[in-house]
């Protein structure tokens, strides 16, 4: 890609180009097979590959940035067996509802903050009880 004129019409021809030659043009872009042959992506990450050799990519500060923003994200996923967040889970104990609300950190009942529903369970029933089982989250 050697001028800006080229790189605009080659963007706009990306559409009308049938599969097998876009593989083609991604392989002479980026120096390896793509992992996906679906043409919507080929056509995506081929675009935006064009313009970051013909206008220059993302600042390293940028890259950083975003790696940074990554690994602060990465650090607060909640597991995979709880439901989304913002779920709120109920139980009746006691003659009494328990409501819970699933949190990204953690859980809210009676406006406390609580890192895990066992420690949840355990105080409304007062004793040793598995958080998820209590909620009907497990068998």
């Amino acid at each position: 890609m050697n001028t800006k004129p080229q790189m605009i019409s080659q963007l706009a021809n990306l559409p009308n180009m049938q599969t097998p030659d876009l593989v083609t043009l991604w392989q002479s872009i980026f120096d390896m097979p793509p992992h996906n042959k679906n043409k919507v992506f080929l056509i995506r990450k081929i675009a935006w590959r064009l313009q970051e050799l013909a206008y220059g990519g993302l600042a390293d500060d940028t890259h950083n940035k975003i790696r940074n923003m990554h690994d602060l994200t990465a650090k607060k996923t909640i597991k995979k067996n709880l439901p989304p967040i913002g779920t709120i889970l109920e139980r009746e104990h006691g003659n009494e509802t328990h409501r819970v609300t699933v949190l990204r950190d953690g859980f809210e009942y009676r406006q406390c903050k609580y890192k895990s529903l066992t420690k949840i369970a355990t105080d409304i029933t007062g004793t040793k009880w598995s958080g998820p089982r209590f909620f009907g989250l497990k068998s």
